[in-house]
């Protein structure tokens, strides 16, 4: 037969074991609120992530638009100022150079020399306001076109 002291002992395991389940019920609460939590922030966190991803790539894009504009500007002052370049150096060179030899065609005429105009007199004292300043590109060739008069022909190209 059972023994009272059995009983007794049975009585204290058995609350023992519920005041264990009550303490672990409300561990198991407190872990299930702190994990709520923590997914909560995680999920805060990746929305600030992809709104970072998104303004980065946007400035990203922006920056190389910025530098493929400033290139392109580069380019064109590089292309022009080499015609400048091409063209001033055909001016400057020194007179036995710039003398064509008994056996080459003869060069061509500077690019900045204006044609020849008959002079008249001026009859209006007061000076034209200043045009606005072109960009133009000088364009010549080592043949030399003539007409009747034995003129140079230049050709100008405006750049817009």
């Amino acid at each position: 037969m059972i023994s009272f002291d059995q009983v007794l002992l049975l009585q204290k395991k058995v609350e023992s074991a519920v005041q264990k389940i009550v303490e672990l019920k409300s561990e198991n609460d407190a872990l299930r609120s702190k994990c709520s939590e923590l997914t909560n922030a995680l999920s805060e966190k990746t929305e600030l992530l992809n709104s970072f991803t998104a303004d980065e790539q946007k400035i990203e894009s922006s920056i190389k638009d910025a530098l493929n504009q400033l290139n392109t500007i580069e380019d064109t002052i590089v292309t022009q100022s080499g015609a400048k370049d091409a063209a001033a150096s055909k001016t400057e060179q020194p007179a036995s150079i710039a003398q064509p030899s008994p056996k080459t065609e003869p060069a061509a005429k500077p690019v900045n020399a204006a044609p020849k105009a008959p002079a008249t007199p001026v009859s209006n004292p007061v000076s034209p306001a200043p045009a606005e300043p072109q960009q133009s590109l000088d364009i010549s060739t080592d043949k030399e076109e003539t007409n009747s008069e034995e003129e140079t022909v230049e050709e100008k190209f405006d750049i817009f």
